[in-house]
């Protein structure tokens, strides 16, 4: 299959299947260490604990970029 076909093939995914394939690429480019990965991933899970229960702090899209 040539690259033509494949981006062809892509492009007629669903949005999540084509951000799936985009972010496995970007990743491919630098590879992030195993632990590392588990960490981050430890660390949106805690984050997403304390947003439900409404113990962290959140900023507006207009806020976080000072736009009033």
């Amino acid at each position: 299959m040539s690259n033509k076909e494949i981006i062809s093939e892509a492009l007629n995914l669903p949005l999540a299947d084509r951000l799936f394939i985009v972010n496995k690429l970007i990743e491919s480019f630098n590879p992030m260490d195993e632990s590392i990965q588990k960490k981050w991933l430890k660390e949106i899970d805690d984050r997403q604990a304390l947003f439900e229960k409404g113990e962290l702090e959140t900023l507006s899209y207009s806020e976080f970029f000072d736009e009033d």
